[in-house]
């Protein structure tokens, strides 16, 4: 991984006005944060939201025959679109766990995690029990607790609650953006000219 995270929550993306003096109309403004938030909520490499940025106008100019909402509006749209995409990354959310079984399971258990991807904090024995503290992405826990029940017999049980948002794999963002490609969505956005 390549160590970059954010805090939960990741808010969504954000837009300031910090123009003075009236040099754009109020209406172009709200025009620009329009194109701005279309843009965000479109994502920049595989049709996932942006979050987690401000963006601040800080100047503008309008001219008496081109200015327009929708002049301004693709203006704010391609100034993330062109700019920000170059800089994207995609983030996952991953969990921390905590799962409590009887201690023969233990070894069953570790390997359970590892293969899910998982980083194993913390291995507890006491009383003829285990509890593992780890952390893994929430993407390779579906379905764990079938196999936790499977592999306990049904004396194992956890809990998980959301940690960070980490850094996808560079193979996994590649991943992501070839298949964001092949779809419908992407392709239509192709065609209208307003895709990266």
């Amino acid at each position: 991984s390549s160590g970059i995270n954010a805090e939960w929550p990741l808010r969504p993306g954000e837009f300031v006005n910090k123009m003075s003096g009236g040099q754009v109309p109020p209406n172009f403004i709200k025009s620009t944060e329009k194109g701005v938030r279309e843009a965000m909520n479109e994502g920049a490499l595989s049709g996932h939201p942006v979050a987690g940025i401000c963006i601040t106008l800080t100047g503008g100019k309008t001219h008496d025959v081109d200015s327009s909402d929708f002049s301004f509006s693709r203006a704010g749209f391609f100034a993330i679109k062109e700019n920000f995409v170059k800089k994207a990354i995609t983030m996952e959310p991953w969990m921390d766990l905590e799962i409590t079984a009887p201690s023969e399971y233990s070894g069953t258990l570790l390997a359970s995690i590892s293969a899910r991807d998982g980083i194993i904090k913390e291995l507890d024995m006491n009383e003829g029990l285990c509890v593992i503290h780890a952390k893994a992405p929430l993407k390779k826990m579906f379905g764990y607790t079938t196999e936790l029940r499977t592999c306990t017999k049904g004396l194992g049980v956890f809990t998980m609650e959301f940690r960070e948002y980490v850094a996808v794999e560079e193979e996994e963002q590649e991943r992501l953006i070839a298949a964001y490609r092949e779809t419908n969505k992407y392709k239509n956005l192709q065609v209208s000219g307003l895709g990266t």
